[in-house]
């Protein structure tokens, strides 16, 4: 269900997004305004949506602002905010949110540089880099310096319980399933192996069209802070800071990707060194011949396994604690041969 507090979010994207994009100075007052209506209201956007008068009965709504909000509150997403993300990379709203950079610096920094992402901020403005961009001055440098150092004091990301990260999962896992670009929806990492304590997120996406997947996830609702969305990963911050990666692979990869992504790493290192012992790699794309680079396995996780001559193993089981001996097939040579059959699914 999108919140207020989910719509007050997306539309104050929009609207920085669209300043960086130079876009009309009152086209942009308009929608910080309508997220100011909405984080003020004492009622459910929604109950004032369905009302008498809808949307546009609230002050600062106009047609064009409350067909957009309509449309989020029906479908939680919104095709003109996915679209404006494929112009402008979102990833410039954290530089935004460095004290000293706003959208119109963050635009100067795109425009000029080439800099979208706070890790090239950070790699610009400790090399010198940023002495050089056109109008942008040396106290203005020395006020991101000062805001980048103190984020990176900060220190290290906080985890959660499982039960807190729960809500999170069902929540995004449903959205993205609800995509008619998506095949499969699952969530992967320590979540999956079920641990009691969740540092990050990982989310695998099965889809033809990973660039659309990807570009929708960034411009969920939910989203508070976008990371990095490149052409296989999506990076974002939802729920006061912690960190959910959206992987998109194809149905043929999707095993090997859930596979690769549940971990544990010391399962992950483990399996790969079987793998070379007869003749093979693994990776996230699948399990390949060394010799030729044919691929033999990648669907499902249940061929993953078996091509390594192993039963499928239970996430919570893959820590490296002898899971890997105890699911050993029977007469499988590890002598260097490669594998020439799949076997099956057990």
């Amino acid at each position: 269900m999108v919140t207020n507090e989910d719509v007050v979010r997306t539309l104050e994207r929009i609207a920085d997004l669209l300043e960086i994009r130079g876009e009309n100075v009152y086209k942009v007052r308009a929608y910080r305004q309508a997220a100011v209506q909405v984080e003020n209201l004492g009622e459910s956007i929604a109950d004032v949506a369905a009302g008498e008068g809808g949307l546009v009965s609230l002050a600062g709504f106009g047609p064009a602002i409350a067909e957009k909000v309509s449309d989020l509150l029906q479908s939680g997403r919104l095709a003109f905010l996915e679209e404006l993300e494929a112009e402008v990379p979102p990833t410039l709203l954290a530089l935004c949110a460095l004290p000293g950079v706003g959208p119109r610096t963050a635009a100067l920094l795109w425009r000029e540089a080439g800099i979208t992402r706070l890790e090239e901020l950070d790699a610009a403005a400790h090399s010198g880099t940023l002495q050089g961009i056109p109008r942008l001055g040396a106290k203005s440098i020395e006020r991101i310096v000062a805001a980048l150092d103190s984020q990176r004091d900060r220190g290290a990301k906080t985890r959660r319980a499982r039960a807190d990260v729960q809500p999170i999962v069902d929540e995004l896992t449903g959205v993205l399933r609800a995509l008619p670009e998506a095949a499969m929806v699952e969530a992967a990492g320590s979540f999956r192996r079920r641990r009691e304590s969740i540092g990050d997120l990982d989310i695998v996406v099965a889809t033809a069209t990973p660039s659309k997947v990807l570009v929708a996830f960034s411009a969920l609702p939910q989203v508070e802070r976008v990371l990095m969305c490149g052409d296989t990963k999506s990076s974002v911050e939802v729920a006061s800071g912690f960190q959910v990666d959206c992987r998109a692979v194809s149905v043929a990869q999707f095993g090997a990707a859930m596979q690769y992504f549940t971990g544990s790493q010391a399962h992950n290192v483990r399996l790969r060194g079987r793998a070379l012992r007869m003749g093979l790699t693994l990776n996230e794309y699948g399990v390949f011949r060394l010799d030729g680079g044919e691929r033999i396995a990648g669907a499902t996780e249940e061929d993953v396994y078996a091509a390594l001559g192993l039963r499928w193993i239970p996430p919570e089981q893959r820590e490296d604690r002898g899971e890997i001996e105890a699911a050993v097939i029977d007469d499988v040579a590890l002598a260097g041969a490669a594998v020439q059959t799949v076997l099956p699914r057990i």
